[in-house]
């Protein structure tokens, strides 16, 4: 992906660093165990007062992988993804990433601790700013300067390297529109596509899509559908949340089905011949005690 000519802070909000399970004298990495787990996350657990978010999802990510998480409202899919962005922290549970070829532990304080990590999420909000444009969108918070006095002394940013490479980035996921468009200009399926071009611009190597075809009229899901399909590309994997169900089913490798704060079930499209109603029935199946 492209990448700026400046290292600029992220967006998003939040102080300190992603920190690995050395810092409390434990059980520091997983160690020789499925090398093609880039993300897992062992009995993850959230209460908010007396009620039990999520309880113990144990789950792993792999390389170069769709996984969807579906499940009804109230399953516990956004608090889960919420964990692992660092919005919420687990109430209980352990959190690895891939790094220097070890899942090491993680403690994620913030939002932008879960970004330096790798993990970067676009949530249904967008969070875009509306009277910007495009191209200010996608490299908010990592502007390059201009090269010489100009950049350093008189802290101008490179306005012409934003379009160019705005326009490169939103080609390469399937969009051909003017960087320079203000995002109020723009239809709901472009605007996801700049959201998700303001993830892929840091180069994560997991990035989190919640609901990316809520706001997005018919064409335009076909648009996203093809954009999710060609994120994964050997180093980077996607975690897809959505309620709807068909893209689900069209689009990713796994699925991992929720319900009542539990995943109860994970699915392999690549294996086994899953129809909507399977799904459907998966997720309102009454629980078994």
């Amino acid at each position: 992906m492209s990448e700026s000519k400046s290292d600029g802070e992220s967006e998003l909000d939040g102080v300190g660093s992603p920190r690995q399970e050395t810092e409390r004298g434990s059980e520091p990495t997983v160690e020789g165990t499925d090398e093609n787990v880039v993300l897992r996350t062992k009995d993850l657990t959230k209460f908010f007062g007396a009620l039990e978010a999520v309880r113990d999802v144990s789950l792993d990510v792999n390389a170069g992988e769709i996984l969807a998480i579906a499940g009804d409202n109230g399953a516990g899919k956004t608090t889960f993804i919420r964990m692992l962005s660092g919005v919420l922290q687990p109430t209980a549970g352990s959190i690895y990433l891939r790094q220097d070829g070890r899942l090491a532990k993680q403690f994620f304080s913030s939002s932008k601790d879960a970004m330096d990590a790798g993990i970067a999420t676009v949530y249904q909000e967008q969070h875009l700013s509306p009277n910007a444009t495009a191209a200010n969108n996608i490299f908010l918070g990592m502007e390059p300067l201009k090269d010489g006095p100009e950049g350093w002394l008189f802290r101008r940013t490179d306005e012409e390297y934003m379009i160019e490479e705005s326009r490169k980035l939103l080609a390469e996921i399937g969009f051909d529109f003017d960087p320079r468009s203000k995002v109020n200009e723009l239809s709901g399926g472009q605007k996801q596509a700049v959201a998700v071009a303001r993830a892929l611009i840091r180069d994560p190597p997991i990035i989190i899509l919640d609901e990316p075809t809520s706001e997005v009229s018919t064409t335009g899901t076909d648009k996203i559908i093809d954009l999710v399909r060609g994120i994964p590309d050997g180093e980077k994997s996607v975690i897809l949340i959505s309620h709807k169900i068909d893209v689900v089913v069209d689009v990713a490798d796994r699925i991992a089905v929720m319900r009542d704060g539990e995943v109860i079930e994970v699915l392999d499209t690549n294996e086994d011949d899953i129809e909507r109603i399977d799904i459907v029935e998966r997720m309102h199946r009454e629980r078994e005690r």
